[in-house]
């Protein structure tokens, strides 16, 4: 495995499922945000170690020494993190929740260049805003945040029923592996809202799958909404206004309304620059929906070579590993047999 696709497999996400934010796109038909998700297994063999190695080097490595990485991926020029990095007055590493976006940012062009290059791209720009002990520390948390991200292949993988015990299993095995490369601190600034997030889903789809009467589901899930932190709750709500809004534009799209049409309803809800963000949504469906027929053709193509029933699923399982990441996965096998 080359450094390159093992870059490529770091990027596959923060968060244990997403839950809450794979159903609640799911239920939208949107893609989902590209912060996401959980990388896909991968092989423990030596390229997996040389790039254990090589993170451990470029940590140990003086910022002079680091070389010129070269310009930015296509896809990311013109593109900024926006993360501003802090320091205390005694020149300590101030955390701070964006944090970890600073490394995905750069890793996100994992598809475009090696390893190598992506770390060296970090520890460049963590030097171009901190010194002394906060850079150190900056620079160590990379380390072991990459180390994270390699072991992500050690989680037992997503089921595909979405059961709830295994989803638990799957979030108490990911809390125990965060758990083990950042301090409580740490875990607790990045991960805290991840975990109550996704604890919260598969509580959420216990009760529905539970055998209470409509009454008692409905009051059970009421129940469960009031113990949930401010911000998660504000969110749904949020949630279930832009699901209410969805629908209205689908509606205007499917009557041949303009880019513009759609905006301006939009904005009248929820403001220009949230109508900017959905607009830019609306680009990465149609980016989606490229990205489903590009699969759907070659999964055709493979259909038609006339393969045995085990090397046909082999084959295709190879094919969406190699174009999606495990949540997208789950979303085009759900959606494999419309295809």
């Amino acid at each position: 495995m080359s450094q390159r696709i093992l870059g490529v497999a770091l990027l596959g996400g923060l968060c244990l499922i997403g839950a809450s934010t794979y159903f609640t796109y799911q239920q939208l038909d949107m893609p989902e945000p590209p912060a996401a998700p959980v990388a896909p297994p991968v092989a423990v063999d030596s390229s997996v170690e040389q790039s254990r190695a090589l993170n451990r080097q470029l940590r140990d490595t003086s910022i002079k020494a680091l070389p010129d990485p070269g310009p930015l991926p296509a896809s990311l020029q013109g593109a900024q993190h926006g993360v501003l990095l802090r320091m205390s007055e005694d020149g300590q590493l101030i955390l701070q929740e964006d944090l970890l976006h600073l490394f995905d940012f750069y890793l996100a062009g994992g598809e475009e260049d090696d390893l190598a290059r992506l770390l060296q791209r970090i520890h460049r720009d963590l030097a171009a805003q901190l010194n002394g002990v906060a850079l150190d520390q900056a620079r160590d948390l990379l380390r072991r945040y990459i180390d994270y991200r390699i072991a992500l292949k050690d989680l037992p993988r997503m089921p595909r029923t979405l059961e709830p015990v295994q989803l638990r299993q799957r979030l108490a095995a990911l809390d125990a592996m965060r758990r083990s490369h950042f301090s409580t601190e740490e875990v607790e600034m990045f991960f805290a809202s991840q975990y109550a997030e996704d604890s919260y889903t598969i509580q959420r789809l216990e009760i529905t799958r539970s055998d209470l009467d409509p009454q008692q589901r409905q009051q059970a899930l009421d129940a469960l909404d009031r113990q949930l932190p401010d911000a998660l709750r504000e969110a749904r709500q949020q949630s279930t206004s832009h699901a209410e809004l969805y629908a209205t534009t689908r509606q205007l799209q499917s009557e041949g309304a303009s880019a513009e049409d759609l905006r301006r309803v939009r904005e009248e809800s929820l403001g220009a620059q949230a109508a900017d963000a959905l607009a830019q949504l609306d680009q990465q469906q149609a980016q989606w929906q490229a990205r489903l027929s590009d699969y759907t053709a070659e999964r055709n193509r493979l259909r038609s070579a006339g393969l045995a029933e085990r090397d046909l699923q082999q084959a295709i399982d190879a094919l969406q590993t190699r174009r999606f990441d495990e949540r997208e996965r789950l979303r085009v096998r759900a959606l494999d047999g419309e295809l």
